[in-house]
């Protein structure tokens, strides 16, 4: 029986160095979310879905019903999300 953390040694050896060589695409979790917009002193959602963290800088309340799963690389160095809905 394998474990999740098992290797075995046909596996590393099947590997060719170009597909070692590949980082593996690493995905993240994104939401929208409200956040407090004092100009016109009401709460109103964010135009821009953000990971919880990026959320949690921004003090804003994360809409857990609207996650989206997408790659890693489409988010900017705030942790939000650089795509387009729909993508």
């Amino acid at each position: 029986m394998k474990t999740a953390s098992s290797v075995d040694l046909e596996d590393v050896l099947a590997t060719t160095p170009e597909a070692a060589a590949k980082p593996g695409t690493n995905y993240v979790t994104v939401y929208t979310f409200y956040v407090y917009d004092h100009d016109q002193g009401k709460t109103v959602i964010y135009p821009r879905m953000g990971t919880p963290a990026a959320i949690a800088r921004m003090r804003g309340k994360m809409n857990e019903g609207t996650a989206w799963v997408v790659d890693a690389a489409t988010l900017d160095i705030e942790g939000f999300y650089s795509g387009t809905v729909g993508d």
